[in-house]
């Protein structure tokens, strides 16, 4: 599969506004879908005009509370009664086997007294083991990049339309590098964060196009 900046020139010959690339979750084995007409082969899925939504855990809310840790929002982002919407800005997929990259813009902040922790450019990797990487920092869009989240797709549910998707039941837990520093930042030596935390649960919608072979 080529790189995403390849594929950028692609989008671009063809006029099409790409997003993020959660769409290869759509045909995870045991996700349940209304799936539309099978993708020519040899076919690229694009998705745009979307954003992932968020809501937190309510246990993580709790717990984020009681250390007197507070979350919000770093633009374009934004709160909701859903949740936090992320908007997607880049993303393909193969058609075929899925595999791709998803890319947000906006991220959240930690913050206790003075003490703030930046969590943003959300990428979503489609592979063997999917995953939410960003960046990590003390303001927005610096730091290195790091995997945040693991995704758990055992509850995913998937609705498909006429060039549209949604992606639902998506939990994302805690992994080890994120909770360490988490507790880095916030635990004053002792480690409320641990790997697997359950942070939430994520919706996608996006809209879709799928690019045929003819088009590369």
């Amino acid at each position: 599969m080529r790189t995403p900046h390849h594929r950028a020139r692609i989008i671009v010959a063809a006029l099409a506004a790409a997003a993020i690339a959660a769409l290869a979750l759509t045909l995870v084995p045991g996700a349940q879908a209304h799936a539309t007409k099978a993708p020519p082969a040899d076919a690229d899925t694009l998705l745009y005009r979307g954003a992932t939504t968020v809501a937190l855990d309510p246990g993580a809310a709790s717990a984020l509370k009681s250390l007197g840790i507070q979350v919000a929002p770093t633009g374009p982002a934004e709160a909701g009664k859903a949740g936090i919407s992320f908007p997607i800005t880049f993303g393909v997929v193969d058609a075929n086997d899925l595999t791709g990259q998803v890319r947000h813009s906006g991220g959240l902040v930690f913050t206790k007294g003075k003490t703030r922790v930046y969590l943003s450019r959300y990428f979503i990797d489609i592979d063997a083991t999917p995953s939410l990487s960003g960046k990590v920092g003390t303001s927005v869009g610096t730091g290195d990049r790091a995997d945040l989240f693991d995704l758990d797709l055992a509850n995913l549910k998937v609705t498909t339309g006429w060039h549209r998707i949604q992606l639902s039941g998506v939990t994302l837990t805690l992994t080890a590098g994120a909770a360490a520093a988490l507790n880095g930042a916030f635990g004053g030596g002792a480690s409320p964060f641990t790997e697997g935390l359950v942070i939430g649960t994520a919706t996608v919608n996006a809209r879709t196009w799928t690019e045929p072979a003819w088009a590369r």
